[in-house]
């Protein structure tokens, strides 16, 4: 998800720069025309894009040149679904943007081992019956309503359960 941010952030506010910079013969003409049709605001945004291009390290440069190369070879059915997912992520509220870095950060710092084990756990809930699965998200819901010392009550009760298998 980061790289996806970073890949989405890159094409946004770097691209038009980028490709401006490397403009040639028709293309040249073609950007020329696309000037001419900005808003004064668009021009000031894309004055801004260029004067953060050129204040940035080359080492940064390079990495994002290579990011661009990067999106410039995805097919374009993933580059609809990352721009699908970059306006659904702008049209979320900082709560819920805050709430799903907290969680991307969870996952990413959990050992492989554990991310594994919850992509086949998924998977298999993916493979239930739809009732099955309307079973499982109420008891969930259910489960998220208790206390923490409810909560730790159940987990007892089924760690006993399991070891009495």
């Amino acid at each position: 998800m980061n790289r996806m941010i970073w890949l989405l952030a890159f094409f946004l506010f770097w691209l038009p720069t980028a490709a401006l910079a490397q403009v040639e013969g028709d293309a040249e003409q073609r950007a020329l025309e696309r000037w001419r049709n900005m808003s004064p605001q668009e021009k000031q945004e894309l004055r801004e894009r260029y004067q953060r291009w050129k204040s940035l390290p080359p080492d940064e440069k390079a990495e994002l040149q290579k990011r661009l190369e990067t999106w410039r070879q995805l097919p374009q059915d993933e580059k609809a679904q990352i721009r699908k997912n970059f306006q659904r992520w702008q049209n979320l509220s900082p709560e819920q943007r805050q709430r799903l870095q907290e969680r991307w950060h969870r996952w990413r710092d959990m050992p492989p081992e554990k991310r594994e084990m919850l992509k086949r756990r998924f998977e298999k809930l993916r493979e239930l019956p739809p009732e099955e699965r309307r079973e499982l998200r109420e008891k969930f819901k259910a489960r998220q309503q208790l206390s923490p010392d409810q909560k730790k009550a159940l987990r007892q009760r089924m760690k006993e359960q399991l070891q009495n298998r």
